[in-house]
């Protein structure tokens, strides 16, 4: 039942679900985006208006995605299955929980150093020599990081929306006090700011990408959370207040927090620059809280589905096996030094809108043009061709358009498209699913009750 609840149980209302989406937007990698947008020379303006766009369009596809999950009380293998079909659904599934994997695997390795790092500045250590130990001892970190999570699995939507209400709200509070702290002391030179790339440069498209893929991974998945909603307005007003809100402000302070330090990793800006002990410890138990609250809301979730789904286990076991799973899915054994996460996440976070975007296109045009997300009769088949072609299409032409905008990057051997190209997937599968299914519907009906 996706994250716990009992059948026909609405827990989320529109402050609780719009705290859900913010917790997500408030994680350690968020504080990379300025950065980013900084290391590509994108200027404040730019960063923001390609933040506002692609954060924009992605929360009305979660919007759009996510009320078959409100209106059958479905979650997302369910809405998968029901779209393509026993197999493709699956597979969709998987490849879903596999982005997810990836991202746990971040905010694992962000949360675990915080938590170390805690640990061995209480016992004298500090500056390099603090952030390098850390680092080292990562995994025994994420021993206890991945213990608590287990904890709060077992407790369902209710324990994950409790976390998620504390965390994500006070470390963005806290990194806007320490902004404004810094610049306030005058203490700081600040760096010279770019001057800006243009919209049309590529620059500015990867950019563009950066920023949407970052939540298109939700998109998919979002009946996980949806079929929780009371109403489809709790929805759209929790995916652009807490979602959007959230990725405009980190990008703002992170912007501005590289401008002033010239540092990417959230942690040594909170260990360089906050003002007195208190204040550093209570920095690093907000940069280990946001990523472990993003890890249970946005990317366990996956994992748990392709256990439910695929291995059929039962939730408790599937939130167990998920935990332990993460700790080999953390990036700390690919990583020599701290620093070398931020690289990690912008060729990550620029490429796998090529797995996610086809599927999302092929799931709209299922429920809105196709109605295959209604409870199915007895003859339910177990392929759909008709949206299983679709996806197959759009990554087929994102591939093809990608290779012509020598828009393609190489992560562990394989050729991944970046930039823009997730948009290319989600309009080509939609587009194609849509004709496909009103010019030779599939054999199998849906009906509201009775057999066709």
């Amino acid at each position: 039942m996706g994250l716990g609840n009992t059948p026909g149980q609405k827990s989320l209302g529109h402050l609780e679900f719009t705290f859900i989406m913010f917790s997500m937007a408030s994680n350690l990698p968020l504080f990379f985006l300025g950065p980013i947008a900084f290391s590509l020379g994108l200027s404040l303006v730019e960063a923001l208006i390609a933040a506002l766009i692609g954060n924009l369009i992605v929360a009305a596809a979660m919007a759009l995605n996510g009320y078959p999950g409100i209106k059958f009380n479905i979650d997302f293998p369910e809405q998968a299955i029901r779209s393509f079909g026993v197999i493709p659904g699956k597979i969709a599934v998987v490849l879903r929980g596999i982005v997810g994997a990836l991202w746990f695997g971040v905010e694992a390795y962000n949360g675990a150093l915080a938590l170390m790092m805690i640990i061995l500045f209480v016992v004298g250590f500090s500056g390099e020599r603090l952030l390098s130990t850390a680092a080292t001892l990562i995994p025994l970190a994420l021993v206890f990081y991945l213990g608590s999570m287990y904890l709060v699995l077992r407790l369902g939507i209710k324990g994950i929306g409790k976390a998620a209400t504390i965390a994500g709200p006070l470390m963005l509070l806290y990194f806007a006090w320490l902004w404004l702290w810094m610049r306030s002391s005058g203490s700081l030179d600040a760096a010279a700011r770019p001057e800006g790339v243009g919209f049309t440069s590529a620059a500015f498209l990867l950019y563009l990408a950066i920023q949407t893929n970052w939540w298109a991974t939700v998109a998919v998945n979002i009946s996980d959370f949806s079929k929780d909603a009371k109403s489809w307005s709790s929805l759209w007003i929790g995916v652009l207040v807490g979602m959007v809100g959230g990725q405009l402000l980190g990008t703002y302070l992170s912007y501005e927090l590289v401008i002033l330090t010239g540092k990417t990793l959230p942690q040594e800006i909170i260990t360089s620059y906050a003002p007195g002990f208190a204040a550093i410890i209570l920095g690093l138990s907000f940069a280990f809280l946001a990523p472990w609250t993003t890890d249970l809301t946005a990317n366990l979730p996956p994992m748990i589905d392709i256990l439910k789904s695929v291995a059929r286990m039962k939730w408790a076991t599937a939130s167990l096996v998920s935990a332990l799973l993460g700790f080999v899915l953390a990036p700390w054994w690919l990583l020599d030094k701290a620093p070398q996460i931020v690289e990690y996440v912008t060729l990550f976070a620029a490429s796998y809108g090529v797995i996610l975007g086809p599927i999302l296109g092929g799931m709209l045009a299922a429920h809105w043009i196709g109605g295959l997300t209604r409870p199915p009769n007895p003859s339910y088949k177990p392929t759909i061709e008709q949206t299983t072609i679709a996806v197959a299409t759009g990554l087929i032409v994102s591939y093809i358009v990608a290779f012509a905008l020598d828009m393609v990057d190489v992560v562990l051997w394989i050729p991944f498209p970046s930039g823009p190209i997730w948009y290319v997937g989600v309009a080509t599968s939609l587009i194609v699913g849509a004709v496909l299914l009103k010019k030779t519907p599939p054999k199998l009906r849906y009906s509201e009750g009775e057999n066709s």
